[in-house]
């Protein structure tokens, strides 16, 4: 029982310790993955299509980084978290709305060769 108590004791401080310092590591990981996520939606032209959703991905990562220079380390993962997930919402975005374009685009396209079509059936009837 007395080795417990002991043990706890030593061990108890140690992962305090470890894990005390696991929250004052800045967020580099997720600032970087925010960053990627930020330039794949542009690539996909977010800047178009959901410039909004793009520009709040875009001021959360300025901020964050601006939370990592204070050494605001949670409140920067935080939002580094919030500008992945704002930027991923923006690419969904633009390839939805591309996506719909097309399809726009493929309906007129339908109906331009049909009313030729017709047309063209019009003009054999008429022989």
């Amino acid at each position: 029982m007395f080795r417990k108590i002991i043990s706890i004791i030593v061990i108890l401080p140690f992962l305090t310790g470890v894990f005390g310092c696991a929250a004052k590591v800045a967020p580099v990981e997720s600032i970087a993955n925010a960053e990627m996520a930020i330039k794949i939606a542009q690539e996909r032209n977010a800047v178009t299509y959901s410039p909004l959703e793009l520009r709040l991905a875009e001021d959360k990562l300025k901020d964050a980084k601006s939370a990592v220079e204070k050494e605001e380390f949670d409140k920067a993962r935080r939002l580094a978290e919030e500008a992945l997930m704002d930027a991923r919402l923006a690419e969904a975005k633009a390839l939805s709305e591309k996506a719909k374009k097309l399809a726009q685009d493929m309906r007129q396209n339908i109906e331009t060769l049909r009313q030729e079509i017709e047309r063209t059936q019009k003009i054999k009837q008429q022989k």
